[in-house]
C-alpha cells in the first residue's frame, strides 16, 4: 500500500508536468509554475483517493487470469487501467455537471476529451509504476549480487 501511494506522488508530479508543458505554448514562464502548482493539488488528490484504490483493484483482477505472452498481459492492463481512469473521471462529471446542471450530451466533445483525459492519467500511473517496480527489482538484484559476492 505504501509503495501505490508513493507512485501516486510520483504520477501527480509526472503528470501535472507532462499536462501544464501541453499547455505551456499559451502561457508565460510565471503562469507555467502557477498552472504547475494547481495540476499537482488537484490531481493529487484524484490519484490517491481514486487511483490508488483502483489500481490495487486492477492488480487483483490482473491476477485471475493467465496471459500467453507479457505484450498480452501489458495490453490487458493498459485497457484495465483506461477503463478505472474513465470510471474516475466519469464519476467527477457527474459531480460536477450536477452542480451546473448539465448533461452528457449538451457537451458531447467535451465529454469525451474528459474520458480520453482519464485514460491518459490513468495510464501515467501504470507506466510509472512499472518503472518505480523496475528500478525496486533492480536495486533488490544489485543488493542480492553485492552479498553473494561478499
Amino acid at each position: 500500500m505504501l509503495n501505490k501511494l508513493v507512485i501516486a506522488l510520483l504520477s501527480t508530479i509526472t503528470f501535472s508536468f507532462l499536462f501544464t508543458c501541453l499547455k505551456y505554448k499559451s502561457l508565460s514562464d510565471h503562469d507555467f509554475l502557477g498552472m504547475f502548482m494547481a495540476v499537482i493539488i488537484y490531481s493529487s488528490v484524484v490519484y490517491v483517493i481514486g487511483g490508488t484504490p483502483l489500481s490495487i483493484g486492477v492488480d487483483k483482477w490482473h491476477l485471475k487470469y493467465k496471459y500467453n505472452s507479457k505484450i498480452l498481459s501489458y495490453l490487458a492492463k493498459v485497457g484495465m487501467y483506461s477503463v478505472a481512469g474513465m470510471s474516475v473521471m466519469y464519476i467527477l462529471y457527474i459531480l460536477e455537471s450536477q452542480s451546473i446542471n448539465q448533461s452528457i450530451f449538451d457537451d458531447i466533445l467535451g465529454f469525451s476529451l474528459l474520458m480520453l483525459f482519464g485514460c491518459f492519467a490513468s495510464n501515467v500511473f501504470y507506466h510509472v509504476e512499472l518503472f518505480f517496480n523496475f528500478i525496486l527489482k533492480k536495486k533488490h538484484n544489485d543488493n542480492t549480487s553485492k552479498t553473494l559476492l561478499n
